[in-house]
């Protein structure tokens, strides 16, 4: 048993007004706004109680709805990892992590060593959206976040699944230094790619320096350290998702290099957190309504701003605290207005945003 602790008139107004009102009816019956951590337990609840027969969780096909979908790789890592960030080190939620933790492992090795993807379903909504590597990318992240819990199952399987998944990271990688390409928002399963590769690195695998320099210039272009301003072009054109990506991932760089290569990470993370402190309301705004690629990136802002902590942080928690605890259904879960709207992905996404210091607290319990 494993254990562990968000009709188009010319009237900009008009447009923004009738928007609201179409996506608040989309979303069904919603709850009155709750605590942040009532509202993340609920969430949490929501997706014990939507796990499929097999251990896993789905986000279904472009176009799909609904919980009941054909288990994918990317959903339940996402899922995975959330349940356990709400455990907070707390002895619930164990069946379901380890059934999950089961359905990714029992598909990485099921799946061919060459390559870079994953046997899995064709067309989910993260592929149709981040890109075709995504599920690689999510199940190495999860993968290497309970590598060293000696409750996380069979060590032995998740130690071999874990190096497999790895090889096929940085198999994934392309010239400019990114890690999918085929999506809408590509950024965001390349920052996963990223993430997954400097954890990697601090528990010790060997990552190889040219795959992680690549990474890194790849990463700092994303922001223009004189204006600003964020190179989107990977994103759809959102400002969200490339801040996401470039604020995570430099930050990171910083920490992990030396020289000049630090001086250029740290520059590119505090242009970044500059435009996230400056234009936050705007930011999250997003696409202009919430699916999972906003959900995601809120994700990844509120990780690297939790380690950092101060006023910043608090500022940006209130702001998303209140937002998703105000728009959270009354079941539990939360909903996507556009692109990935499988609530079972949207709702771990909102579970993981709430709980980031958690997941701070518990990186320095490790230590």
């Amino acid at each position: 048993m494993f254990q562990t602790r968000i009709l188009r008139t010319t009237a900009p107004g008009v447009w923004m007004v009738a928007a609201a009102a179409v996506l608040a009816l989309a979303a069904g019956p919603a709850a009155a706004a709750t605590a942040p951590d009532e509202a993340r337990g609920q969430g949490a609840r929501w997706l014990v109680q939507n796990q499929n027969a097999d251990g896993g969780w789905g986000a279904g096909s472009w176009g799909s709805a609904g919980a009941a979908q054909t288990s994918d790789v990317a959903t339940t890592s996402l899922v995975v990892m959330a349940l356990i960030r709400d455990a907070a080190g707390e002895p619930v939620h164990g069946q379901a992590i380890a059934r999950g933790i089961d359905f990714v492992v029992r598909t990485v090795e099921a799946s061919p060593s060459e390559g870079a993807r994953l046997q899995g379903p064709e067309g989910t909504q993260p592929q149709h959206k981040l890109g075709r590597n995504v599920d690689t990318h999510f199940a190495a992240m999860m993968l290497g976040e309970i590598s060293e819990n000696p409750q996380s199952g069979d060590p032995t399987r998740v130690a071999v699944a874990y190096d497999k998944v790895l090889s096929k990271v940085v198999a994934a990688q392309k010239a400019d230094g990114s890690f999918d390409a085929d999506g809408w928002a590509p950024v965001l399963s390349t920052s996963v790619a990223v993430r997954s590769l400097n954890q990697a690195q601090d528990l010790g695998k060997a990552i190889a320096p040219e795959t992680l320099a690549r990474s890194d210039d790849y990463q700092r272009k994303l922001v223009d350290t004189k204006t600003g301003s964020l190179d989107a072009s990977a994103g759809a054109g959102v400002d969200l998702y490339a801040a996401a990506a470039s604020l995570q991932n430099n930050r990171d760089a910083a920490k992990r290099t030396k020289g000049e290569s630090k001086q250029l990470a740290e520059e590119a993370a505090e242009a970044t957190a500059d435009a996230v402190r400056g234009r936050s309301d705007a930011l999250i705004a997003g696409f202009g309504s919430v699916g999972g690629e906003e959900m995601l990136s809120y994700m990844m802002i509120s990780d690297t701003m939790a380690e950092t902590g101060g006023d910043d942080w608090k500022v940006w928690n209130r702001k998303i605290a209140t937002q998703l605890s105000a728009t959270q259904n009354a079941d539990g879960s939360w909903s996507g207005h556009h692109c990935i709207t499988s609530p079972t992905f949207v709702t771990a996404a909102a579970v993981m945003t709430l709980g980031a210091e958690e997941a701070v607290a518990g990186q320095v319990a490790r230590r």
